[in-house]
């Protein structure tokens, strides 16, 4: 994970946005909030935009647009599932459904009213003390949901062997144990492995 922003990080950015006058207003915003931010690619519009983040490795996406369509949004979905990065997005479309949905496809930070330069670097630290902490949510539901998948599938394996070998549950689970250790594998691939067998 790329480090957190501060006043200080160079980031290489990411802008996508169909008015070239807009665009040149947001560089030129950038370059005055942050000389040292590095612009690795500008995009008229969102089209592939998993495949351009996974090119250029940004650290972070701007956008500039009127009102996100459904095709940008699916874009931007996309990417949040493929390579997520922070993304900033200003919009002329302040209708509440939009935000939403912005938010729902990975937006961090989604901004009515215009572009200002003194608020771009604290946007973009916003937006990225935002997608850390998404970040981490989503690594702990993860984590939680393979753990009961796991845990499942040991109960399975046990229950196998309670079966077979007419074991007592302390016993089905000693034997798993034992296996596991032997052959230095977690408990939960020996469990994959004897499923597997049969």
């Amino acid at each position: 994970m790329n480090p957190a922003i501060s006043a200080e990080t160079a980031l290489k950015i990411l802008v996508i946005g169909p008015s070239r006058r807009r665009l040149d207003d947001l560089m030129t915003a950038l370059a005055e909030a942050h000389p040292g931010h590095h612009l690795v690619g500008r995009l008229d519009r969102a089209i592939d935009l998993p495949r351009w983040v996974a090119e250029v490795e940004p650290d972070a996406v701007i956008m500039d647009l009127d009102s996100p369509s459904r095709d940008t949004l699916e874009q931007v979905c996309l990417m949040s599932e493929s390579s997520p990065r922070p993304i900033v997005m200003f919009s002329q479309d302040g209708s509440s459904e939009t935000m939403r949905s912005a938010v729902a496809a990975g937006v961090a930070c989604y901004v009515v009213d215009g572009l200002h330069t003194e608020r771009l670097q604290p946007l973009l630290q916003l937006a990225r003390v935002r997608f850390e902490a998404w970040q981490a949510l989503r690594d702990d539901v993860l984590r939680a949901r393979q753990e009961l998948q796991e845990h499942k599938l040991i109960e399975q394996a046990k229950r196998r062997l309670m079966k077979a070998h007419k074991l007592s549950e302390e016993a089905a689970y000693q034997a798993l144990r034992r296996e596991a250790m032997a052959h230095r594998l977690r408990l939960a691939d020996v469990a994959r492995r004897l499923m597997e067998s049969t």
